[in-house]
Order: C-alpha cells, then sequence, then structure tokens
C-alpha cells in the first residue's frame, strides 16, 4: 500500500538534495523506487519535500534525503582584502581568471566594486575587497590562488619599476611647437598607444616623459609595455652601436614623417623617431642635421645625420608609446611662462619615471587628430594634489571659464 511522507528541507539544503541538474534526487528516488517532489513555496526557510512510495522505500528515501541535508557543507562568507593593483590580473581578460578560480574551487567570487571617486583616484596602494562564498575547504583554496594572482601582479609591478629606473633622466628642455605637428603625422600602421581604463573612477597611472608647456605634455602608460620599451630599447641600442649595423642600415635619403632609428645625443641609447625636418649643409654633408620627434617620449632633438638609420622592421611591433595631451580645465594663454612649465614639470615629476594619476575629461581637435584633456593627480604624498589646481593656486594659471 503507498503512503506519501512530507519532510520539512531547510532552503539552503534543497540544493545538495535535488544535486546539480536533479542527479542527486533522481538517484535517490531510483535506488528506493519512489516519487520526491519539492514544494515551490517556502516557509520560515524551509521548503516542504513530499515523498510517495512504499512505507519501507519511503523511510529510506527519507533517510538520504536528511542525511545529505547533515552532510552538507556549511556555507562560510569570507572576505579577502588586495591590492588594487592585482584586480585586472586577477579578473582576467573578460573575466575569464575570477571564473576560472570560482569553478575550480566551487566559491561564488565576487570583486566589490571601487568607490566612484569624483576628485581624487585611488592610489595603487588602495584596497580591494573580494567576498568569497563556500566551504571553509573550498574557501580556502579560493584564497591560494587569490594570493598567487596578487604575487604575480607585484612581481610584474617590480619588473615595471626597474624598466623605469633603468630610463635616463631625460634632457628637459622645452619642446618646440613643431612637436605636436609632428606627433599627429601618420604612424605608418603602427599603433599608437592610448588613455583608456577599465576601473570606475577612470584614473590612469602613467609618467610624464616630456614637456612644451604648463598645459602640453606627453604621458607614457603605465603598463607590462613599460617592461617591452625597455627591452626594446636595449636591443635597439645593443644593434646601432656595431658600426656594420648601422652602415647596413645607412639612410641614403631622409624624408619628412619617415620612422627611423635615432639616437638620444644625452643618453647615447638609440630610439625610435619620426623625423620633423632635415638640414642639409652643402659644404659639409657630414654636417647635416635631422631634427627627430622621439615617437615613444614625446620629446624632440636635432641631431646628426650619422646618429640616424633606417629602422629595422621588426622594432616596429611595439605600438608608439607617447601619448600627446593637454592640461583640462586650464587656459593655456595663461599658463605659458618658463616658471608655470617648471612647476608643471616639478608636480608631475616630469621625464623622473615617478608616476602620477590622470584622467581624460575631454579631448581637443586638431587638424585629423584627437588631443585627449586630462586631470593629473599627484598622490605619492600625504595628501592628494590636484596640478591644475595648484598651478591656479599659485597665481601660474587660471581656469577656463568654458571647462568644456
Amino acid at each position: 500500500m503507498w503512503t506519501s511522507v512530507k519532510v520539512e528541507v531547510p532552503v539552503q539544503a534543497v540544493g545538495v538534495v535535488i544535486g546539480r541538474q536533479g542527479s542527486n534526487i533522481r538517484l535517490i528516488q531510483d535506488s528506493t523506487n519512489t516519487r520526491i517532489k519539492f514544494s515551490d513555496g517556502e516557509e520560515n526557510g524551509k521548503r516542504m519535500c513530499a515523498i510517495l512510495g512504499l512505507p519501507e522505500n519511503v523511510r529510506l528515501a527519507r533517510q538520504l534525503i536528511m542525511k545529505a541535508v547533515d552532510e552538507q557543507p556549511v556555507v562560510e562568507v569570507s572576505e579577502v582584502k588586495v591590492p588594487n593593483m592585482a584586480i585586472s590580473r586577477i579578473i582576467g581578460r573578460n573575466g575569464d581568471t575570477v571564473r576560472s578560480i570560482s569553478h575550480s574551487t566551487g566559491v561564488k567570487v565576487t570583486v566589490v566594486k571601487e568607490e566612484d571617486f569624483t576628485t581624487s583616484p585611488s592610489s595603487s596602494e588602495d584596497m580591494r575587497r573580494i567576498i568569497l562564498k563556500g566551504s571553509k575547504e573550498q574557501i580556502e583554496a579560493a584564497k591560494i590562488q587569490l594570493l598567487e594572482k596578487v604575487a604575480e601582479a607585484e612581481e610584474y609591478r617590480q619588473k615595471i619599476s626597474e624598466s623605469a629606473s633603468k630610463m635616463s633622466l631625460r634632457f628637459r628642455g622645452r619642446q618646440g611647437t613643431q612637436d605636436s605637428e609632428s606627433s599627429l603625422g601618420s604612424n605608418g600602421g603602427v599603433h599608437q598607444e592610448v588613455l583608456s581604463s577599465s576601473s570606475t573612477d577612470k584614473f590612469i597611472e602613467a609618467y610624464v616623459s616630456a614637456v612644451n608647456s604648463a598645459t602640453h605634455f606627453w604621458l607614457q602608460v603605465v603598463s607590462p609595455r613599460a617592461i617591452d620599451l625597455d627591452k626594446l630599447v636595449t636591443e635597439m641600442t645593443e644593434y646601432y652601436s656595431n658600426e656594420e649595423n648601422r652602415e647596413l642600415h645607412e639612410l641614403e635619403k631622409v624624408t619628412v614623417d619617415s620612422i627611423v632609428a635615432a639616437k638620444f645625443p644625452h643618453d647615447d641609447s638609440w630610439y625610435r623617431g619620426r623625423v620633423c625636418s632635415f638640414s642639409h649643409n652643402e659644404e659639409d654633408p657630414r654636417q647635416n642635421q635631422v631634427t627627430v620627434y622621439y615617437v615613444d617620449f614625446g620629446d624632440t632633438e636635432t641631431i646628426q645625420m650619422n646618429t640616424v638609420c633606417e629602422l629595422r622592421t621588426d622594432f616596429l611591433k611595439l605600438g608608439f608609446q607617447a601619448i600627446e595631451c593637454f592640461l583640462a580645465n586650464i587656459n593655456p594663454e595663461s599658463a605659458q611662462s618658463e616658471e608655470a612649465a617648471d612647476m608643471f614639470e616639478e608636480l608631475t615629476y616630469a621625464s623622473q619615471w615617478k608616476s602620477v594619476m590622470v584622467r581624460v575629461i575631454g579631448y581637443q581637435q586638431q587638424g585629423i587628430t584627437t588631443i585627449p584633456c586630462v586631470q593629473i593627480i599627484d598622490t605619492n604624498g600625504p595628501m592628494d594634489i590636484d596640478v591644475a589646481k595648484e598651478l591656479v593656486k599659485r597665481g601660474l594659471a587660471s581656469f577656463d571659464r568654458d571647462p568644456s
């Protein structure tokens, strides 16, 4: 004679009893020759489970269900704090890494969104919260993987820092107005680095690599590309320091906007450059000069023709790193003095390879090129300093009437 029994199952244990895609509940039904159905609603944190079958089979099915409830892992919630700079490595491309951690450990991983800053960026030392939900063992396994990603991020950041320390203090003479024009030329198919951020506050860590004025300058993004650029400069310098290689790549003719290998006169290293102009010396061709815009730094130098060579094509794989920018919300006419430019260099650690935080506020059109207008915040000291506001405070600049 068939009978029916109802069993109360805690809501948090229903998933364990049912199993993935109903596998566990089907196993219990098949092994006990019973029919089991859960009610749709819940009451007092419990759902009703109805078991239908022969009395003996119903009792066995009930025992199996209660065993599954009793043996279910205790779900815990744990919070882990990790450095903000490690978040991108933890999340991975399109979230692949965090999904992999969740899948391999069975833990629900939630990266808490950072606060949306309106005037000041979160520094690289800020911590982000990650919420882990699962059994104690699962959470511990997830923590191990998260710490591995943090260690990887710290190791990579150390390499970036080492690459920056190898960069020489570049000569900070004022860049001429032709530099902007030269930087707007064709890239010859080479990718130009851009300012983009996936963080909520939209701030980007960057170096100020060259300065024309307090409102016109060039940035390098602090990223793994900094390591790639360091390797590129090392390889180019080693290659072009060899006289035979220079003869092999000797320039027969110089054309404006052509991409070349150019020696930097202040550190004897070789860099990628774009030809801005060419000066021919009729009396002594050895004194021919070339004005070169260094595409990875933003500065411009006039150098001897014999220190410029054809660029080996494989040295074009890395995108050009110098990004031309304007300082947002400042009237450029009000900040053209040498004193303003000197103060801007001091506030932004120009060419010293010490990073600041930048955020794109808008864009300015120059010819066919759109140049970003950025806010710059120095977060290296105890107090964040907005560079534009500091220039105005010191009487070296004035705000634009229409910041947009």
